[in-house]
């Protein structure tokens, strides 16, 4: 949520005190900015910037009720303050109330279509999907406009890249690309996004350069990054038997695939070295469930926006575990599966086969009904040797 740049607060010392306190809270740390902000509130409890402000800290420390009482003293004085609406819906989608989160959302677009934050939460958790694509290309439409102010800010200009290609039109995204006027030899953001939308356009040889370039432009040693956290091989179990659970009550075929199946079928459990947990599903004839629609109202999970009903591959990170999801489609005699329908994108292909269940690191799975063969075939004929450095895709 944007705050106020400028405000003032009664003495000088005390809007000083809130100028500072404003830009900790910029700066991403409300947990400092809090006890400032409350004793401002103190003195000044119809003050709107110190509310807003202090509104904000409370949401982003964690208590969104506290800052939801906050959030609506506002709106009982200005009922269209855009901020305090935005506030609202995000508290109210943390305390499990999606459908007036949702209302909060449209009534902040449509007194500011401009309001790209609240057109990508719409496109986050209705659960309808002509909806959630209206709302995709709402925050794209928002984003070009703020672009094209003559003012426009990195941050503007990178979420309209992104934006671009959720709404799936990487075409667009290279136009936009190519009228910025970045460093392109070295700045890693642009080269990076340029070479997702040359891949998302089918333009594979183009997107390898680009990818190539930006191998280059990174530094050897990036200073203030925080590293990923490690591969936790206890919590991808429990977050990998959670996401089949959930797909296998909604009636889809999952199983253990990839690497995934490797590192249980060979030692019991998820390979030490990867870095994600990997599902199957077979899709049978008719297409079978929405597998999009299954993972987008399944409690306490977001799906990316880029993601569509019958797409053949999906990847999303959900309680810190990365996951991807391959939709297997059977054409006999083989099974294929790839990560979309563009001509040319990568895909394997495997014998055909069946389902059956296994037991293996204390839990019982399905999997391909000739697990072997099925590894053989992705990982070569040395499948039972531990290769850490192995990328089946190459």
């Amino acid at each position: 949520m944007a705050l106020p740049r400028k405000a003032r607060a009664g003495t000088p010392v005390q809007a000083k005190t809130l100028r500072r306190t404003l830009a900790i809270l910029r700066d991403g740390r409300p947990d400092l900015a809090l006890p400032q902000l409350r004793r401002l509130a103190r003195f000044h409890p119809k003050h709107p910037v110190i509310i807003l402000s202090l509104a904000t800290s409370i949401l982003r420390t964690g208590n969104a009720r506290e800052a939801l009482k906050l959030f609506n003293t506002l709106l009982e004085t200005d009922p269209l303050d855009t901020r305090a609406l935005m506030g609202r819906g995000l508290c109210l989608h943390k305390t499990g109330d999606r459908p007036a989160a949702l209302d909060a959302f449209r009534r902040l677009v449509a007194t500011d279509p401009l309001s790209w934050r609240a057109w990508q939460s719409i496109a986050d958790i209705t659960p309808h999907e002509d909806e959630r694509v209206h709302a995709i290309e709402g925050a794209a439409d928002a984003l070009l406009v703020l672009s094209q102010s003559g003012n426009t800010s990195h941050e503007i200009a990178a979420k309209l890249t992104t934006a671009l290609l959720d709404a799936r039109t990487p075409a667009r995204a290279l136009q936009v690309l190519s009228a910025r006027p970045p460093k392109p030899e070295t700045d890693p953001l642009s080269i990076r996004q340029r070479a997702r939308s040359l891949y998302l356009a089918g333009q594979y040889e183009a997107a390898l350069t680009e990818a190539t370039r930006l191998l280059h432009a990174l530094p050897a040693h990036p200073r203030n990054t925080t590293p990923p956290p490690p591969f936790d091989p206890g919590r991808a179990t429990q977050v990998l038997a959670e996401m089949l659970d959930i797909l296998t009550a909604a009636g889809a075929q999952c199983f253990l695939a990839a690497g995934t199946l490797l590192g249980f079928h060979r030692s019991g459990g998820p390979l030490a070295h990867d870095r994600d947990i990997d599902i199957g599903v077979l899709r049978v004839p008719g297409g079978g469930p929405d597998i999009a629609g299954i993972l987008r109202t399944a409690p306490g999970i977001l799906l990316p926006r880029i993601a569509r009903p019958g797409d053949r591959y999906f990847g999303l990170m959900h309680k810190g575990v990365a996951i991807d999801i391959f939709v297997h489609e059977r054409q006999d005699p083989h099974t294929l599966f790839g990560f979309s329908h563009t001509p040319g994108d990568i895909q394997w292909r495997v014998t055909g086969f069946g389902l059956r269940t296994a037991s293996c690191g204390g839990h019982t799975w399905r999997v391909p009904s000739d697990p072997e063969r099925y590894l053989a075939e992705l990982y070569g004929p040395a499948w039972q040797a531990p290769d850490p450095g192995f990328a089946s895709a190459v």
